[in-house]
């Protein structure tokens, strides 16, 4: 069987991170991962949010208007009592700072919400909305579902395209919009005054003040291609909402190229299925992207370099892979096979350029 490996680390060479280390880009060398860019097939790569990009990754539907079920995919995973038919939504808990005339969002995973807090203030909010038939889920500190049985005319924005940004312009909308905005608006009155908050402001801790929802949508029959010879290494939460309604295989992400081998190995050793499609995505770098220095970013190449683009080379040239995807969040994507290792006149070129 064919073996294809998209291996994802989007944000890796953002335009930003290339600018400022352009002048050691020029001089840094890593002949494997060089290799890999100047033989392959490029593709020029249009921004995406990290729902499409995962879905184009992981060959599912294109994300739109019509299919953005994206808290029902991640319902799949962490509800033990999933219902596909149901419209689901995320409402997490975060906080509004107020900055002139409009308020920024922070989200949770900056607040150390406790699961005593998050389960107090959720079920405050549930006993004050109860007539209303709004009851919310919980599932960990940071984020909470709600499940309804029919579809409402409500178009959000994500929690991630508006974490730390003002908010004005990005409530919600749809025909349904005024009725969650005054249920917004609610909940920060109920929040304001909860002992949680009480406590939290004696202690000098940001506020947990407010809610956002987001993720809406009731899951089609089209938008999910079952993918029973495929594996999704990830602890992204909606790839594996993806990997578990696609009945694919599912794993933490590998350390590096010899331990997805490894793992590879002993899951064959214990009769495991035979898979075409590895979908890598490297969870761990990516979350610590944002906090890098530039010589701990330079760093951090020249250890992908040893861990995961020299392996791969040789994979490819030793057959053990056949198809290689390259997700390396910059103006283009990177596609290669064994053939295109045979491309002599293409030369290596500097890393602040590619």
């Amino acid at each position: 069987m064919s073996v294809a490996v998209t291996l994802s680390i989007p944000d890796l060479f953002n335009s930003l991170r290339v600018k400022e280390a352009n002048k050691a880009l020029g001089t840094l060398k890593l002949p494997a991962l060089q290799s890999l860019l100047a033989k392959s097939d490029r593709f020029s790569v249009q921004p995406q949010s990290p729902y499409a990009l995962s879905n184009y990754l992981f060959h599912q539907p294109v994300v739109s208007s019509d299919n953005r079920s994206f808290a029902s995919i991640m319902a799949a995973v962490e509800r033990d009592d999933y219902d596909s038919k149901a419209y689901w939504l995320r409402v997490d808990p975060v906080q509004m700072i107020a900055d002139r005339d409009s308020l920024v969002l922070i989200p949770g995973h900056d607040l150390a919400i406790t699961d005593a807090e998050s389960n107090a203030l959720l079920q405050a909010f549930n006993q004050h909305f109860e007539q209303d038939k709004v009851a919310l889920e919980f599932v960990s500190a940071q984020h909470w579902y709600l499940r309804m049985a029919f579809p409402v005319d409500l178009q959000t924005h994500t929690l991630d395209s508006v974490a730390y940004q003002r908010v004005d312009e990005c409530y919600p909308t749809g025909n349904a919009a005024s009725h969650w905005r005054k249920l917004m608006n609610e909940a920060q009155m109920l929040f304001f005054s909860h002992p949680v908050n009480e406590a939290r402001r004696e202690a000098g801790m940001p506020e947990i003040n407010s809610i956002w929802l987001w993720g809406e949508g009731q899951l089609s029959e089209s938008a999910i291609i079952e993918r029973p010879n495929a594996m999704v290494w990830s602890d992204n939460l909606y790839l594996k909402g993806l990997a578990t309604l696609a009945k694919s295989a599912l794993a933490s992400p590998p350390e590096s190229y010899q331990a997805w081998q490894n793992t590879q190995n002993l899951q064959q050793e214990e009769g495991g299925g035979e898979i075409s499609h590895h979908m890598i995505q490297l969870d761990p770098l990516i979350q610590s992207l944002d906090a890098m220095q530039q010589s701990d970013w330079l760093n951090a190449l020249k250890q992908l370099e040893i861990a995961w683009f020299e392996p791969l080379i040789k994979a490819l040239k030793q057959g053990e892979v056949d198809s290689l995807l390259l997700e390396l969040g910059g103006a283009f994507r990177y596609h290669i096979k064994p053939a295109h290792l045979n491309r002599f006149w293409r030369f290596k070129s500097a890393l602040n350029k590619i």
